[in-house]
């Protein structure tokens, strides 16, 4: 009787063990599904365009109320401003207004109404409604300090993608503090604004940004000034110089603040300082579609300088310098690619879904052009990315070597397959 009651504690506990691994197994299987299906849901929400966001202030905005009015803003930002998207509080007359002129509407949820996190309910119930609406491209969440708040604003963006998976989310602070807290978002965004407090904090902020958004292969976002110098004159050097060098680091969305300095917002006209603003936009506009091909940075690379951004003289004894935030992206001696001329800072992927390796090379200087030259290690097809003609022009080689031209604060997109 012993022997059969231990026979039979025996088999239950071997039962009970087998259900066990069964359960384990059953269990990292949903995990490992989960974990793929958000990968999934997150490469379909990125946006397939580089947005170029037109906003005037955000948790209420001051644009037009009136429908009227709002639809004139709307010509003139989609138009004359080259803008593809608008930040704004939602209403449904807002977003049939962007639909009909091709602008996309980034939703602030910052808005009392629809407060990501002190209206919680009105939140979730907008983004539920809004799913897979193909006029609306993001979700504002944050654009500021958060202190010891980082929790919530982590907090917020795992909410909204559970209350809209379709849709992407941008979330940021300033310069970069709490960047950890949004490495799940969308867009991992920050600002500094960085010609008027301090342009040596560009780099720094950038390269810190890059780091926090390869923790889940994520993309950037900047909340960017449009008065960064002078209207009319260095003021569109040095926003250019500020796009091009952040999307050789993996900048997708850029957030433009535009203020009654930039526009009347009566006449609802752009001011000389809004028109610079419209002329980078203008410059980008043909590669609006390809630079979202191209997948985050895995390296970035910089040349030694002789001139700083504002182009003038740096280094000693005849030596060039590092540009300030740039010591540790030294060209390695063994990558496939070497600096022969030129001042530049690359960065380097592939384009999606494809081996085609992707580059993006950004003129360190925002004032005088660049004479580039690179030598290539291996035998590869080179292409540059013509945006006058909008398609892929084959470079020629001379002893492995290719030559282009970067203008003041300008950039070039290669293809190499």
């Amino acid at each position: 009787m012993k022997i059969r009651s231990i026979r039979i504690i025996m088999a239950v506990a071997v039962a009970m063990l087998t259900a066990g691994m069964t359960l384990v197994s059953v269990s990292a299987q949903e995990t490992n599904s989960t974990a793929e299906s958000d990968k999934g849901q997150q490469a379909r929400r990125r946006p397939q365009m580089y947005l170029t966001v037109f906003n005037n202030g955000y948790g209420g905005d001051a644009l037009p109320a009136d429908p009227a009015q709002f639809e004139k803003l709307i010509k003139t930002v989609s138009g004359e401003g080259s803008f593809n998207a608008v930040m704004c509080t939602y209403s449904a007359v807002r977003l049939e207004v962007c639909r009909k002129y091709g602008i996309k509407m980034v939703v602030d949820l910052l808005d009392a109404a629809v407060h990501v996190s002190k209206n919680m309910k009105a939140c979730e119930d907008l983004c539920v409604s809004l799913r897979n609406d193909p006029a609306v491209v993001a979700y504002h969440l944050w654009s500021d300090k958060f202190g010891k708040m980082g929790a919530g604003r982590e907090r917020d963006i795992n909410n909204v993608h559970k209350w809209d998976p379709t849709h992407a989310t941008y979330s940021g602070t300033y310069q970069s503090g709490g960047l950890s807290y949004l490495a799940g978002s969308d867009f991992i965004s920050y600002y500094d604004f960085a010609w008027k407090r301090g342009i040596q904090k560009n780099f720094p902020n950038l390269l810190a940004a890059w780091n926090t958004a390869k923790i889940h292969d994520n993309r950037l976002g900047r909340y960017v000034e449009c008065d960064a110098g002078q209207a009319g004159k260095g003021n569109y050097n040095r926003s250019l110089f500020t796009q091009n060098t952040s999307i050789a680091c993996g900048l997708r969305a850029v957030l433009w603040f535009i203020g009654s300095g930039q526009m009347d917002m009566k006449s609802l006209q752009f001011k000389e300082t809004g028109l610079d603003a419209a002329k980078v936009n203008a410059w980008l506009k043909p590669m609006w579609f390809e630079i979202p091909k191209l997948g985050l940075p895995a390296a970035i690379y910089a040349t030694p300088v002789t001139k700083d951004f504002n182009n003038r003289p740096v280094g000693t004894n005849g030596l060039p310098a590092t540009a300030p935030g740039l010591e540790s992206c030294v060209f390695p001696k063994d990558f496939w690619i070497q600096p022969v001329s030129g001042e530049f800072v690359m960065g380097v992927s592939k384009f999606d879904g494809t081996t085609a390796d992707a580059i993006y090379v950004a003129n360190l200087n925002a004032y005088a052009g660049q004479d580039v030259k690179l030598k290539l290690a291996k035998s590869v097809k080179a292409l540059i990315f013509n945006r006058e003609k909008g398609k892929y022009e084959e470079l020629i080689q001379a002893d492995g070597v290719i030559g282009f031209k970067l203008e003041p604060a300008g950039a070039v997109l290669l293809r190499f397959q």
